[in-house]
């Protein structure tokens, strides 16, 4: 017979060495009178993520390590852990993610008539290279979404009357607030309740990433008949794209002058993206810097919202429409 279980923690990793041990170490010393299991979700990791986990698992027997043999992606890690928690309440913490120890009972007071709560993240992972790299002051700021995948707690029931859907590779959290919301389960943020997010990319892989990430969210308005400040900032970009492309077609304006005004939308973009993630001062040469290097990342994004958009109209159209998004997989057989 299994031990009684009050909380289940899932953290989902793929190669995260770097981190996750002291991802455990917050997980395991949680200031709590609740048992609980620590469910790792190893997503086909190739570095030595899956032996720390093990190693772990030796010392403390609330460390159990779940691996799936090739990388399915961030919905379908998530999915697993679900699947696999015991406890009426169910965590969600990133393995880049450094949750403080008074995090669990905080959660678990504020959660009350709420399906999720969770805390904020900082600093937001499409800016974490930037922070790593330069340092600039991180500007504390809540998630587009009440509530982040990186660090939630979750009623089980709730969760499970929803459910995280496997085929979604991003945007997973999400799509879980907005279900949640709509089946009547209020979402909320822990007022500051800061976690320290460490996420370990590369620049050039937060590039790869923002392009993904523009790509998916092509299909968000589509899924769910909402527009976003991202969108709107998308909207007006394109707008003033199209409309140079037009005038130096028809020869009004020079093409280097189109270009030009071109990249200085773009830049412009990029430093309000900057203002809304660093604070200015006191290190204001950082801040440049940051808004500098900001400009590939903003750009990326632009340009996977503009790849994804005809994706997002032809998947709307298709009769076999994937609800995880446009970078969704298709559902492997018998999946929930």
């Amino acid at each position: 017979m299994s031990p009684q279980v009050d909380v289940s923690l899932v953290v989902i990793a793929y190669n995260e060495a770097t981190v996750i041990t002291d991802c455990l170490v917050a997980l395991r010393h949680q200031s709590t009178p609740r048992s609980l299991e620590i469910l790792v979700v190893d997503d086909g990791s190739t570095d030595g993520t899956r032996a720390l986990v093990e190693q772990i698992g030796t010392r403390d027997v609330r460390v159990r390590l779940i691996a799936h043999d090739h990388n399915r992606g961030r919905g379908a890690s998530r999915r697993t852990g679900q699947d696999a928690a015991l406890g009426p309440l169910i965590g969600f913490v990133d393995a880049d993610v450094i949750v403080p120890p008074d995090w669990l009972e905080r959660c678990a007071a504020a959660l009350g008539p709420n399906g999720a709560v969770s805390g904020i993240a900082t600093p937001d992972g499409d800016c974490a290279a930037l922070e790593r790299i330069l340092h600039p002051v991180v500007r504390v700021r809540a998630h587009t979404m009440a509530i982040s995948g990186g660090n939630v707690l979750f009623d089980a029931h709730a969760l499970r009357e929803v459910g995280f859907d496997e085929r979604a590779r991003l945007g997973e959290d999400f799509r879980i607030a907005r279900q949640l919301a709509a089946h009547g389960h209020p979402i909320a943020t822990v007022p500051g309740l800061l976690a320290e997010h460490r996420e370990s990319k590369s620049y050039v892989a937060t590039i790869r990433w923002m392009w993904q990430n523009g790509v998916d969210a092509a299909s968000l308005p589509f899924e769910f008949g909402i527009v976003r400040a991202p969108d709107l900032t998308w909207l007006a970009w394109i707008a003033v794209l199209v409309s140079l492309v037009s005038l130096a077609a028809t020869g009004v304006v020079a093409w280097g002058l189109a270009l030009g005004g071109t990249l200085l939308c773009t830049a412009a973009v990029a430093v309000g993206h900057t203002a809304s993630r660093f604070h200015p001062r006191p290190r204001t040469l950082r801040w440049l810097a940051a808004a500098l290097l900001d400009v590939p990342l903003v750009s990326a994004y632009l340009a996977g919202r503009t790849w994804g958009l005809p994706l997002a109209v032809l998947s709307a159209r298709g009769t076999s429409r994937r609800p995880g998004g446009i970078l969704a997989k298709a559902a492997p057989p018998g999946g929930g």
